[in-house]
């Protein structure tokens, strides 16, 4: 639309149209950074502020920025996992390193493959030995913290009996945290482990809480690592896993 001014004879283009013209023309502007004056193309607005140099600066210094801002992100991310991961301090810095292959040289080797081919599809593992001081625990361990320091997943590492007594403790406590909230964690989480499993005479409320923890992650496919000292299978008048965990 034109702008008829009173002060002309036949009118003619206002100021604003006349700007429009030189759109795409070149002009010579002052750095706003550095105060050298440089050529650019008028673009109205958007018409640069910078000179290619200090443009270019500008830019590498928001990449870094950025690059800063994704670090810290993975670093606090990195240490949120730690914190959930609730690896107690005997096994915190165990790792196939410093563990002796020679112990159990099957299981050693199990475990590192494991631990190093882990998805969040990967089967679910279970150690078993009929007797303690075998290194189940120590190898479940080394997959734990390799999960978490190396593939930066998200893992949970709790005493079977710990985790239900956790929950029991929500029926009587009036915390924060709910029978739901606990399962919440160990229902979703990527790896799972559960250390000594079915170590506690069995009820039909341990059966049916195990049995959820297990079927529910068998459903969303999400692996468990189990060390216990039962039996998957025992002879009739002997306690089997089975027994335990329903």
């Amino acid at each position: 639309m034109y702008n008829q001014s009173p002060n002309r004879r036949g009118g003619g283009l206002s100021p604003i149209s006349g700007a429009l013209k030189n759109l795409g023309q070149k002009i010579r502007r002052i750095c706003q950074e550095c105060g050298e004056e440089f050529e650019a193309t008028n673009l109205g607005i958007a018409t640069l502020i910078y000179c290619p140099k200090c443009s270019e600066g500008k830019a590498r210094q928001e990449e870094e920025r950025r690059e800063a801002d994704r670090r810290a992100e993975a670093e606090s991310r990195y240490h949120r996992l730690i914190a959930i991961a609730q690896i107690p301090p005997k096994w915190k810095d165990v790792t196939f390193d410093n563990s002796d292959p020679k112990l159990n040289p099957q299981a050693f080797r199990v475990a590192k493959r494991y631990a190093e081919r882990f998805t969040a599809q990967s089967p679910s593992l279970a150690f078993y030995s009929g007797g303690n001081g075998v290194g189940k625990t120590r190898m479940a361990a080394c997959i734990a913290n390799y999960v978490l320091h190396e593939k930066k997943k998200p893992v949970i590492f709790k005493k079977a009996r710990d985790l239900m007594l956790g929950i029991r403790r929500t029926f009587s406590d009036r915390g924060e945290l709910t029978e739901a909230d606990i399962l919440d964690k160990v229902l979703s989480v990527q790896l799972l482990v559960l250390d000594d499993v079915g170590l506690d005479p069995t009820s039909q409320w341990l059966q049916a809480t195990y049995w959820t923890v297990f079927d529910r992650r068998l459903e969303w496919q999400l692996p468990v690592i189990i060390t216990t000292t039962i039996p998957f299978e025992a002879p009739e008048g002997k306690v089997s896993l089975a027994d335990r965990v329903g």
